[in-house]
């Protein structure tokens, strides 16, 4: 669970954190000035996608960091909120808060809502529901940014490298490189990483044989991504499979279900379990082939 209390107690943190997830949902964001509390309200802009004619539907933003205090936001500590609205020109409200809201206040946006002569819809996000918006591919990053403890207990951990277009990535405790030919963000890989592991650990292997992701290169000028990716095997025991055979059961050479061509780079390695230096991410197994990593090359057998 992501850990409001890492969020400063006097709201700044928790006003930025709403500004980054809205900014990274589509919306135009401004900050509006300062609400009763000291706190700064938020207006943002959404424009849904229309195929007739696009209507700009303006929100009034409020963030209500209460955490540290552990307790809920009440009617009380709000302004009134189809005045306030009125004064920005919004048509929506949104609530925002850490914690989460009383039954009372619950009940009073739902009563906005139904009041048509309000012409405002008014709703509420809690700690449940930004840290279920937080825990995806496309907004980890931000929840890293934010909650640096809480977030590297769980999911994703994205490192940058000295290079802009490089970094390492541990995933559901695979630790790998992932590269782009071009770009500088790491984000727009997440969803598809997340698809092809899933796909990785659908292959059944037998016991103490393993499956391990080393690197994922993207060229993004032509569409495509290589990924390496070594088969190990206990010494003494034979291959379940063969580096073909994996190969075909990932999907190798074709587009898969993001438009996306992959090719994957598969060896195959015995290992002896009972040495001082085994580790199944051991920098052997990435070391000699950072550049292949980095260029997207084959690998060449050891």
């Amino acid at each position: 669970m992501l850990d409001f209390k890492e969020l400063s107690k006097d709201g700044n943190d928790f006003e930025l954190l709403v500004r980054e997830l809205l900014f990274s949902m589509g919306f135009k964001v401004y900050w509006s000035g300062k609400g009763t509390d000291g706190g700064k309200d938020l207006l943002c802009v959404e424009t849904p996608v229309s195929s007739i004619l696009s209507i700009e539907k303006r929100w009034l933003v409020q963030c209500k960091h209460n955490a540290h205090a552990n307790k809920a936001v009440s009617t009380s500590d709000l302004d009134e909120i189809v005045d306030s609205c009125s004064q920005y020109e919004a048509t929506g409200y949104l609530l925002v808060c850490s914690t989460y809201p009383s039954s009372k206040l619950v009940d009073r946006l739902d009563g906005i809502t139904r009041n048509k002569r309000n012409n405002v819809s008014a709703t509420y996000w809690d700690s449940v529901s930004l840290e279920r918006m937080l825990s995806t591919p496309k907004t980890w990053t931000i929840a890293q940014r934010f909650f640096p403890k809480s977030a590297n207990e769980i999911g994703w951990k994205i490192y940058a490298t000295e290079s802009p277009n490089r970094w390492v990535v541990n995933f559901k405790g695979y630790y790998f490189h992932l590269s782009n030919r071009i770009g500088s963000y790491a984000e727009l890989h997440l969803s598809s990483i997340k698809s092809r592991i899933c796909d990785l650990e659908s292959i059944k292997v037998p016991k103490k044989h393993k499956l391990r992701p080393r690197a994922v290169y993207y060229d993004d000028k032509n569409g495509v991504y290589t990924w390496y990716i070594d088969y190990m095997y206990p010494r003494g025991s034979k291959p379940k499979l063969s580096a073909y055979s994996i190969k075909k059961e990932l999907g190798d050479g074709y587009a898969l279900e993001d438009g996306q061509i992959y090719s994957f780079d598969v060896h195959v390695y015995d290992y002896l379990e009972i040495s001082d230096h085994f580790d199944e991410d051991h920098y052997n197994y990435y070391q000699p082939y950072v550049r292949d990593f980095s260029l997207g090359f084959e690998r060449k057998s050891r």
